[in-house]
């Protein structure tokens, strides 16, 4: 089911489904919440799912210019995003990718409103180079070029060499879900977080902290061209490589994915 709130003055779309103790997914780039249903899928009845555009993408507005893209902010959306969805319990987070940045801020910041933590290949340290991809995004004209000539092709070719397995029916609809808002969202997102050791400092000793209480575990795709594996091991917590998965590997191989989580949903039970 999909419902709307408003967070900071931005509708924000979600999915909402099922009963029980809340999981609170955050998607990445080029991503959706509905990036999350092959994972839903191998998921057990007794949970409560929330997957939330994130704004700017999929049918969510973005964030007011005026409104800064730090994690500051990102910590005082959620936690009004989860209190306007009537959300008053811990609850379980699942990020990946740039979901990391967008809402780790909130679990470094209120630990005592979650349950768990599972991270699948993100970034949250002040000394990550960013990739190539991420680069030219960062570049003024560059980056703007580069979306325009973004092509259901070139994104198919990219999960083809990089997530390979994903089927290709989930490549393109996330194809078709990139808009021009979106793409522009994607712009902002990475220049403001071009410079690690500025954005992350203190925020990655506060995660750090936050986590040593809270049930964590970290699974990774090592063969993520975008962030090197040696991240994984750089939680504080246990952390789980899998060496024939890419950058999506909850895409590429939900069923394993959704093992590992339904272990730490059980550890993250109290």
């Amino acid at each position: 089911m999909t419902k709307k709130v408003t967070a900071l003055g931005t509708t924000v779309a979600y999915t909402d489904r099922g009963q029980g103790e809340p999981i609170f997914c955050m998607h990445g780039n080029p991503d959706s919440r509905h990036s999350w249903e092959p994972l839903f899928a191998e998921l057990s009845e007794g949970y409560r799912l929330i997957a939330p555009d994130f704004p700017g993408f999929g049918d969510s507005q973005p964030l007011p210019s005026e409104v800064e893209a730090s994690p500051e902010t990102m910590a005082r959306f959620w936690d009004e995003f989860l209190g306007a969805a009537g959300i008053d319990t811990p609850v379980h987070v699942i990020v990946h990718d740039f979901g990391g940045p967008w809402l780790l801020p909130w679990v470094a910041c209120y630990p005592e409103k979650v349950r768990s933590v599972f991270i699948l290949n993100t970034v949250f340290h002040r000394d990550y180079a960013w990739h190539s991809w991420a680069r030219i995004w960062q570049t003024p004209l560059l980056g703007e070029l580069a979306m325009l000539l973004t092509s259901r092709w070139l994104l198919r070719r990219e999960m083809a060499l990089q997530a390979p397995g994903v089927p290709l029916e989930v490549v393109d609809a996330a194809y078709d879900r990139m808009h021009r808002t979106m793409k522009a969202t994607v712009l902002r997102w990475y220049r403001s977080h071009a410079r690690p050791a500025e954005v992350f400092d203190p925020w990655e000793d506060r995660l750090l902290a936050a986590l040593e209480n809270i049930p964590a575990r970290v699974v990774w795709g090592d063969q993520d061209p975008y962030i090197p594996a040696r991240i994984a091991d750089r939680f504080g917590v246990e952390a789980v490589h899998l060496t024939d998965y890419g950058h999506w590997l909850h895409l590429q191989a939900p069923d394993v994915v959704a093992g590992h989580l339904a272990a730490l949903l059980r550890d993250g039970r109290r």
